[in-house]
């Protein structure tokens, strides 16, 4: 039974408890009428149709706000709530209660987790075409918008979607605005957060929020000077407000640099840890409410004061993220929904509307894209950035619903805003993913960018990657190798997953360079040093430069930075070093593989590869000796190995030996007759390069044992080996090898000499050529 009593204009509705949690419909009990089994369902109900209209929006751009406002709003009275007795049963008094709570700590959590992936360096790191764009983003779409809205409101009689003319302000305000949080989580989600565009849009957004977050304080404390008149009181008032701000800064800084010293390298929060955190959110955001501050101010001052670096940063995202957005996430999206009326949209004010909210659009839109081709930025990622700081999400929602709550706007005009807004942002999404991939396609080279067809009298372009430090000296030794005697330019890219840091870097390392503010500097440096040791070792020899990049990005999407870099570099060879079996190096081998505008060879480093400092001095007295195999099965990538081992002949210590693998079968099919011509040109070139000073043997092959047995025989006398990844598919026996290949990256011989069974200690170099260029190669000869 339900008791209403009126106070004032407030009225509490008192209700009978019943328990949270039912005996069941077998025990003659209604699950809905407990709070449990209500909010399960209700729960249930939002998940499964978010599924489903993320399956049906996929080929557009699937947004994670769109489709889960959609299950908001089919739930509410738009389509399912035009049914009574499911609206008594589902939305009654009750459930209405428990909603509205746990709407308030959904966004609170949603927004200390977003915020707390916000590094302020972003601003510094994009430049003055950061700051520039970032207050062009922030006042041009106000001054546009509020001279639409005086235009709109002068033209017109009456009200706007039930909405005064005077408080239009209130939402072109907000229609104006654009969040950090939200670009990061569009952009997390294209797989764009290292690009170009990406980098640009976080800057200038970052920018814009600064402006933004100091208007508002601003704002707030003179209203609260105009409230009070000038009165002492307001002094106290707002000496609370920087009380406060000071107290999160000066209080929780410790607290979480203490959390760390507990928590062991590369471990997890504990439970304990996490607690804390949760006690100094909700704290904040109560002491926030109490000064006079809206309580979304605590959640972000405290997110910006959580330290970017392990265990925090990601870490906290993979320990609360789950739980918000899987449990409090729908229970926000249902409190939105259930203020999304269809039917009260009236055609005029739709219209109206929209016409001031494309307007808003276009400022944003011009804000960014003006000043970036100003500076220079290329037009295609300056229209990119352009279609980023115009999509919106749950951030803009729940802005929306503040005015709604405070009564700035009627609820059909709420209702219009949050339609418009997923509209918006699901063709903005679907614009920026698909141009996104055009430019991508763009860079596909039309020049051949490998080591068989450069020109020799040029020092050869190279790029080395890699995650751990350990491959560093054997990927010096193979630069070693291939810089004689035309010299080299080497770029140097040390990957680093996206953990210490929440925003993608590319870091590029000078003399002197020191990056105290990140936990893995000692690592750089040393990196960084060694490489210009390298450096300062051919001081003397032309043409020969080393640059050192740092890429810090989300495993996912870190070869974007590695072909970027090849592409703007115009690179010959990309080597990856990597660890045999780690799933992290071959997730980026297959990437690179798979995208690579040139030429690219995967080093497998097994112990025996000689260490390159000694090269200098023991080259003299020719007491250093590196053994080379080149395997030659057929093909592009074995004719691009072997022209890598004749470059390499170039070097005093390089001892190469060939092993051309026959197939005993004599197995040919009429479109491998191009490639076997070619493969015979390289041959004879190898024997003309070299004159005949190294040793070519041919080696038949009846079976794929024969295969193995050969390697196992004469393997372990060679210090590396290279090969290649793809192989004619006439050659039978490899079909036998590919059954039980665990690194298919590496092809079927690359598999093979890196495996267990073996046991080898040579070193090996898997190339592929380069497959994106235009140019076909039969027409190269």
């Amino acid at each position: 039974m339900n008791n209403s009593v009126v106070n004032g204009t407030h009225e509490f509705v008192c209700e009978a408890w019943l328990g949270s949690t039912s005996g069941g419909i077998f025990m003659g009990d209604d699950p809905l009428k407990h709070s449990t089994p209500l909010l399960l369902l209700l729960l249930s109900l939002v998940s499964s149709l978010s599924s489903l209209f993320q399956a049906l929006l996929r080929p557009l751009a699937n947004v994670d706000f769109v489709t889960q406002i959609m299950a908001g709003i089919f739930l509410g009275p738009s389509v399912l709530g035009q049914n009574i007795d499911l609206v008594t049963k589902l939305f009654n008094t009750r459930s209405f209660f428990i909603i509205e709570s746990l709407e308030a700590i959904s966004f609170m959590f949603i927004s200390y987790i977003s915020t707390a992936q916000v590094e302020v360096g972003v601003i510094k790191r994009g430049g003055k075409v950061a700051i520039i764009n970032g207050f062009s983003l922030f006042l041009f779409p106000y001054v546009v918008g509020s001279l639409a809205c005086t235009i709109i409101t002068s033209n017109i009689r009456g009200s706007v979607a039930k909405t005064k003319p005077a408080q239009l302000h209130d939402i072109l305000t907000n229609q104006s605005a654009v969040y950090f949080q939200v670009a990061y989580s569009v952009l997390s989600k294209l797989k764009m957060l290292n690009s170009e565009p990406g980098r640009l849009a976080l800057s200038s957004i970052m920018v814009t929020n600064c402006f933004g977050w100091g208007l508002f304080l601003l704002k707030v404390t003179f209203d609260s000077f105009l409230q009070h008149k000038y009165s002492k009181t307001i002094y106290l008032h707002t000496f609370t407000k920087v009380i406060l701000i000071v107290a999160i800064v000066v209080v929780c800084r410790p607290i979480f640099k203490w959390i760390v010293k507990r928590t062991p390298e590369g471990k997890k929060l504990k439970a304990s840890h996490l607690c804390i955190i949760c006690v100094m959110l909700c704290t904040t955001t109560f002491l926030s409410e109490t000064v006079g501050f809206p309580y979304i101010v605590g959640s972000v001052a405290l997110g910006l004061v959580t330290p970017k670096t392990p265990p925090f940063g990601t870490g906290l995202t993979d320990k609360i993220g789950c739980f918000c957005w899987a449990v409090l996430m729908p229970c926000y999206v249902i409190g939105i929904g259930n203020k999304v009326n269809f039917f009260m949209f009236e055609q005029g004010d739709v219209i109206t509307l929209e016409l001031l909210f494309f307007t808003i659009i276009a400022a944003k839109f011009a804000s960014i894209v003006l000043p970036s081709l100003y500076f220079k930025v290329p037009i295609s990622h300056a229209v990119i950035v352009g279609f980023i700081v115009c999509i919106q999400g749950i951030y803009d929602v729940q802005i929306f619903k503040q005015l709604l709550n405070y009564e700035n706007i009627s609820q059909e005009a709420f209702g219009i805003m949050v339609v418009c807004a997923m509209v918006h942002s699901t063709i903005f999404t679907a614009i920026v993913q698909n141009l996104y991939g055009w430019v991508q396609r763009k860079h596909i080279t039309y020049r051949r960018q490998t080591v068989q067809h450069y020109e020799p009298n040029n020092p050869l372009k190279i790029l080395t990657c890699f995650y751990h430090r350990k491959n560093v000296p054997s990927l010096l030794t193979i630069l070693e190798l291939s810089s004689c005697p035309s010299g080299a330019s080497i770029v140097s890219v040390n990957l680093e997953e996206l953990e210490h840091h929440n925003v993608p870097l590319l870091i590029e390392h000078h003399s002197g360079h020191n990056d105290p503010s990140s936990m893995s500097s000692s690592r750089r440096d040393q990196i960084w040093k060694a490489f210009e040791k390298f450096e300062r070792g051919h001081v003397l020899q032309e043409n020969f430069t080393v640059e050192c990049f740092t890429a810090v990005a989300p495993s996912k999407t870190m070869h974007e930075d590695v072909c970027a870099l090849a592409f703007e570099k115009e690179t010959d060879l990309i080597i990856v070093g990597i660890d045999n079996g780690t799933a992290a190096d071959r997730r980026l081998c297959r990437n690179v593989l798979n995208v690579s505008p040139c030429s690219v060879a995967v080093l497998v480093d097994q112990g025996w590869l000689q260490d390159f400092k000694n090269m200098g001095t023991t080259t003299r007295n020719g007491s250093m000796r590196i053994n080379v195999c080149s395997i030659f099965l057929g093909g592009a990538d074995d004719r691009e190995a072997l022209a890598f081992a004749v470059k390499m002949t170039n070097h005093p210590c390089v001892n190469l030996n060939v092993l051309k693998l026959v197939d005993g079968e004599n197995v040919s099919q009429l479109n491998d007759v191009i490639d076997r011509r070619l493969d015979s040109i390289a041959i004879q070139k190898f024997s003309q390069d070299t004159m005949n000073q190294y040793n070519l043997r041919e080696v038949t092959i009846e079976e794929a044992s024969d295969i193995v047995n050969l390697l196992r025989e004469e393997g372990n006398s060679y210090d590396l080996i290279m090969v290649g990844i793809k192989h004619e598919e006439s050659f039978q026996v490899l079909k036998g090898l590919s059954v039980w290949s665990e690194n298919e990256e590496l092809g079927e011989i690359g598999d093979l000499l890196v495996s267990r069974d073996l046991k080898l200690t040579a070193s090996v170099l898997a190339v592929q050529q380069q497959v994106s260029s235009v140019v076909e190669e039969r027409f190269m000869t």
